[in-house]
């Protein structure tokens, strides 16, 4: 017995590991989890319930027909409003009061050259610039308008 009793301690030990495992799970799994999916099903309803803020660009030609029309006969027509404006929905919800956001002159170069600075991983038929080369110190929308970039 004596050759066994270090076996023993050590599955006891496992044993108790086991059920503390299990009892700190049962309080820390939410009850939602694993009812449709690998996911809480609770999560859902919540994330439905935060506050919008992205409008979707549906509600803009309503608005900015020139804008939109002129965005749809340029480069910029796969681009959505909010990728450039930032959220919208407050705007769309009060439209005197809340104004979209526009890049400021000093830092349009920037802002062009997320999308635009020349990189080896982008198509190569993607518009592209070296803007260290390019037209230093003047905006972009200086000769290439926001919304009908050529």
């Amino acid at each position: 017995m004596k050759d066994i009793s270090h076996l023993l301690r050590v599955a006891g030990i496992f044993v108790l590991v086991v059920a503390g495992f299990l009892v700190v799970r049962h309080f820390m799994v939410p009850k939602s989890f694993g009812e449709v999916g690998h996911y809480r099903a609770d999560a859902v309803d919540e994330i439905r319930a935060l506050k919008q803020h992205y409008s979707g660009d549906a509600a803009c030609p309503a608005c900015h027909k020139g804008q939109s029309q002129e965005k749809a006969q340029g480069g910029h027509r796969g681009v959505r409003c909010e990728s450039c404006h930032g959220a919208l929905q407050e705007h769309v919800e009060q439209p005197k009061s809340v104004k979209p956001g526009k890049p400021k002159e000093s830092e349009m170069r920037s802002f062009c050259g997320r999308c635009h600075e020349k990189s080896l991983s982008k198509p190569p038929k993607f518009p592209q610039q070296n803007l260290k080369e390019h037209n230093p110190g003047i905006a972009c929308d200086q000769c290439h308008p926001a919304h009908k970039p050529q």
